[in-house]
């Protein structure tokens, strides 16, 4: 009986660091979110904080899991045949409100890109083939009700989707004032035309 008395304290812990880590993300941005800041923040020492999550990167894949989990419960629990364009869009809204959360994919994704090894490249490949078989899912029900032309190629609808996504955040990271949101509308509607 004690050890799940210490799983959960564990657990709530690991969930105190990370509403830290985000904290510290959203202020200080992802350049000033060390892991000393980090554990400083969230009353613990450093060793501990390792402890938990033993590298930076490893504790920004897991806010991205949780980031990843959260919006998929919002945009799945629902019983219409949901738009990927237009949640790919709000997603970029979001991000828009909550830059650090924006900072941190970007930093996985480049990371993760170049090294195999790192903490998130098996989690963000497989991200990337569901998403990609999501989206290209719903653009071919879409064509066989007849809103979308047969012509368009589902698949290259998936990925370039995403890729105008991920390119527009880059984009945004210099100009903020560019509106995510409509970009990736943009985009969407001229893939499935």
């Amino acid at each position: 009986m004690p050890t799940v008395g210490r799983y959960a304290k564990g657990e709530a812990k690991r969930g105190e660091i990370k509403d830290v880590a985000l904290a510290v993300l959203e202020r200080d941005g992802e350049a000033g979110a060390s892991m000393r800041v980090i554990a400083n923040e969230a009353n613990i020492s450093l060793a501990g904080l390792m402890h938990y999550f033993p590298t930076r990167d490893a504790l920004l894949t897991e806010l991205q899991r949780d980031g990843d989990a959260k919006f998929e419960e919002r945009y799945r629990n629902s019983d219409i045949d949901i738009d990927p364009g237009e949640v790919m869009a709000q997603a970029m809204v979001d991000k828009a409100a909550k830059p650090g959360s924006g900072t941190v994919y970007l930093s996985l994704a480049a990371a993760a890109a170049v090294d195999p090894s790192h903490p998130a490249a098996e989690y963000l490949r497989r991200r990337y083939e569901g998403m990609r078989a999501t989206i290209t899912e719903y653009v071919r029900r879409q064509q066989a009700a007849g809103a979308v032309p047969a012509h368009v190629d589902a698949e290259f609808a998936a990925t370039a989707l995403i890729a105008a996504a991920d390119g527009i955040q880059i984009q945004w990271m210099s100009d903020r004032s560019i509106d995510m949101g409509a970009h990736v509308r943009a985009v969407w509607a001229a893939l499935l035309t």
